[in-house]
Formats: structure tokens, sequence, C-alpha cells
């Protein structure tokens, strides 16, 4: 491979030399434009290009190999080859931040219904002559009783919305949503009749260009089947871990390690700052190699599961949830699928107007409103003190505030990695067009006094009037050149 094709150095000062040589090879693989099949480099070109140690390529090689970038071929012509990235990939570690979190169904759920809301309007925009014979195909399919998947109508609408994230979302967090209850359980007479007049109502909103409806009717059809679901007897409200960690991790050794230890932490309820063990301790206790545990522990941390502490009383303690490898894992998964920032903003938007109508409707429902009050003058004043940027780096700016207030981790999650993906983007255009590097510099003198002017409507317990000032913030925001 030649020099020229290899992307820069990423700049990861702290991340540790097999992360940094993980990015360093994913970066190189989407330069290149991700041609599955070929080969990267064999191990000696590797260590030659990266300029790390074998035990680190390796490392970081199980690394890309999780992530589901490039995978280790070995014998003649073998090498670091380049995947195909599937949602498997994103589904299990966000299985891991959910289970980590404790999102509940009901939450969930509400996701759930927040997306396909946002998805059902914008395939009623979007919806043209060339997609009604296939909308009624599947229709059809589902009155004659031959289609195999019941959400195959979801899927499909998703896809008219020509969104890579709206497409993930949904698919992620429809089979989520499976895990907290037995799908195969047999339904009473008459419900699928039910779902399908509902696909039917649906489905003709939608190729009759009608947003609202369309909305209106999704809302309703998912609020019922998230109730049927929820008065079933084998229906839990949280995940159990021995059944949602199947398969979220992988089968090799040092995976199957790294699941059998996060199970242990699941089901224990063990707080972050928790003793797992040292490494000798790991290595007796699961009876493993010293490289087992070594490449457990480095999934761990690179899921936030748990952090390794050096020195005397060091060992493997659990971490704080964190869900910058789930973010990580979704960009790529995303940016081979051709995401753009204006996929990005138009699901932002759609979050942005949910997020703060269900902050306002908590803030105005609250006994005592006065400690939101103070998060919201707490994220303004960082914002004021530190610039959005870095505020927004430490979790303290007002859109993070925002997403908090929800009282939903399943939609904090969408929110939060939605908000990363559009920064990462954001910043990758603005560096190379000067009119939104203009516009960049620009924003703080735009940003606050909106969020300020949010912030008031949301203490006055206006909803209307906060959600009115989010989309015209929104409006005024989005670069003209998506």
């Amino acid at each position: 491979m030649s020099p020229e094709l290899i992307a820069p150095r990423v700049d990861s000062r702290r991340a540790k030399l097999a992360g940094r040589a993980a990015e360093q090879i994913v970066a190189d693989v989407i330069e290149l434009g991700w041609p599955v099949g070929q080969v990267l480099g064999s191990e000696t070109e590797l260590l030659e290009r990266y300029g790390v140690s074998r035990a680190v390529l390796r490392e970081a090689i199980r690394l890309v190999e999780h992530q589901h970038v490039a995978r280790m071929r070995r014998g003649t012509g073998g090498g670091l080859v380049i995947s195909e990235p599937d949602i498997d990939a994103v589904i299990g570690p966000a299985v891991i931040y959910l289970l980590r979190v404790g999102a509940t169904l009901d939450e969930i759920f509400d996701s759930r219904i927040l997306l396909e809301e946002l998805v059902a309007e914008i395939a009623s925009r979007r919806a043209g002559e060339a997609d009604i014979a296939a909308v009624r195909d599947t229709l059809e399919r589902e009155a004659a009783g031959t289609a195999t998947n019941a959400r195959l109508l979801h899927r499909q609408l998703a896809e008219l919305t020509a969104n890579p994230l709206l497409e993930l979302f949904v698919e992620t967090f429809s089979r989520v949503s499976n895990l907290y209850f037995d799908e195969h359980v047999t339904r009473p007479d008459g419900l699928a009749d039910d779902v399908r007049h509902a696909h039917d109502a649906i489905a003709r909103a939608i190729l009759t260009n009608d947003a609202g409806l369309a909305r209106e009717r999704m809302k309703r059809h998912l609020s019922a089947e998230a109730e049927y679901i929820r008065n079933q007897p084998g229906t839990v409200q949280r995940l159990d871990p021995t059944v949602a960690l199947t398969g979220a991790i992988g089968d090799k050794r040092g995976e199957a390690l790294a699941r059998e230890i996060f199970t242990w932490i699941a089901h224990s309820g063990a707080t972050p700052g928790t003793f797992v063990g040292s490494e000798a301790s790991l290595m007796e206790q699961h009876q493993a190699s010293r490289a087992v545990v070594r490449e457990a522990i480095r999934i761990l941390e690179y899921h936030q599961i748990a952090v390794t502490r050096r020195g005397p009383g060091g060992g493997l303690f659990v971490a704080e949830p964190d869900m910058a490898a789930l973010t990580d894992i979704i960009a790529i998964y995303l940016r081979r699928r051709g995401v753009s920032l204006r996929h990005i903003l138009e699901l932002r938007t759609g979050l942005e107007l949910a997020v703060v109508a269900r902050a306002a409707d908590r803030i105005r429902t609250a006994a005592d409103p006065a400690g939101y009050a103070e998060q919201i003058e707490a994220a303004l004043r960082a914002e004021a003190e530190h610039g959005v940027a870095q505020a927004f780096g430490s979790d303290e700016d007002f859109h993070s505030m925002l997403g908090a207030l929800t009282g939903n981790s399943a939609i904090e999650l969408l929110h939060r990695v939605t908000m990363r993906l559009g920064w990462q983007f954001f910043e990758q255009v603005a560096g190379g067009d000067p009119r939104l590097s203009a516009m960049s510099e620009s924003l703080p003198a735009v940003v606050g006094p909106a969020h300020r002017g949010i912030a008031d409507a949301l203490l006055a317990g206006d909803s209307e009037l906060a959600v009115m000032r989010m989309r015209a913030h929104m409006t005024e925001t989005a670069p003209e050149t998506i």
C-alpha cells in the first residue's frame, strides 16, 4: 500500500497504545474507502506502519475485530482483512450500556415511539410513487399471513427516510426491546388483525404524504403494543444479564471471559469502584492464561465496564458507565453507510424537540422544581465560563443537561450519541470549509441567548414556548451547506 493512501495520525494522547493503534487502523480503512476483503497488511507490515510492539498490535487487532472493522487471516496471503461491519456490532455494545444504566422497558418503548414518530414524519415527506408498490406488497403479505417478520413494515418505513441513523436506531431499539419479553409467546386471536389494521392506517397516511396523521397513527400503534407487552406474564422491566449478553460481546476466549466478568458485575449490582480482581487472581479464578485475561480486560476497559489501576492496591475495578465506546462503534458503522451531517442534524432536531418537551413536562409536574432550576443555571454558567465545546466535553452543557432532565436513560443515550456524532462530523467538515469555519466562530454569540431563552420558557412552565424556541434555535444554528 502506498503511503499517500494512509490517513494522518490520530491524535489521541489519553488513549492507551492499543486503543490508539486501533483508531489508526479504523482511520486507514475509512480513508481507503472501506474495500471489504482487501488485506490492509501483514503483521510485519502493520508493526512497521504503526510503530508499536507486537503485543500492542495484537491487542489493537482484537479491538478492530470486536468492532467488525477487520479480522486477522492466517496462512499464505493472510494479514489483516477489511470486514463489513454489521448491526450486531452496534447492538451488543448498546445492550451493554443499557444494562449498565438500568434502562427499563418503559424507557426503551418511549425511545422507540420517539424514533418511529420521526420515521413516520420524514417518510411521509419523502415517499413517492416508486415506493407505493413495495409498501403495498408488505401489507398484502401481512394480510395473507406470509410475512416472516412482524417488524418488516417498520424497517421498510425507516428505509424510506433514507437516513442511516434512523434506520440503525429503529432496528437497534426494536431488537433490544425483544430482550425484555418472550416474542415467541402465542398471541391471542384478533391481535394480528389489530396490528394489520394499524399498519394499513400508518401506510395510508405516509403514502398520501400526511406527516401529522402518520405520526399520530404510529404513536397510537406503538403505545398499544407497549401496553400489551407490559401486561404479559413473562415481561420484565429490567434486562436479565444472562439473556441479554448472549452474543453481545463474542465467543473467543478473551471475549467469553469479558462477558463472564461483566455478567458477574451486572448480577452482583457492583457499583463503580468495586474491586473485581488482580490479574493473577483473575487467572486463577477463571483458569485462564495471562493473554486471555489481558484480552478480556482490554474489552472491559474499552466498553467502560471496568478500569485497571496500577501500583499497590491496584487491579481491575468497576468503572462508571460511559457511552464513548458505543459512540465510536456507531460512528464506524455509520461512516461505512455514508452518513452525512444532514442525516445527523435531521435526527438531532427531532430529538431536541422531544427532549425539551419531556424536560418541560417533568419540571412542570415536579413537587419542587427548584432542583431543576439549579441544574439549568449550572449548565448555562458552565457554557458562559468555559465555552460550549468544553462544557460539552465534560457533559455540563445545556443540551446534555436537558437530556438528563428527561429521566429516560435510553433517550439520553440517543440524544448524547447524536450530539457527539454531530460534533465529530461538523469539526471534520468545518475544517475544510471557510464558511462553516466562520459559522463555528460566530456560534457562541448565538448560542448563549438562545439557551437562555429556552431556559426561561422551561422555568416558567411554558412547554409550547420552550419547544418553539428550541426549533428556532436548531434552525438558526444548522449549517446551510448540508
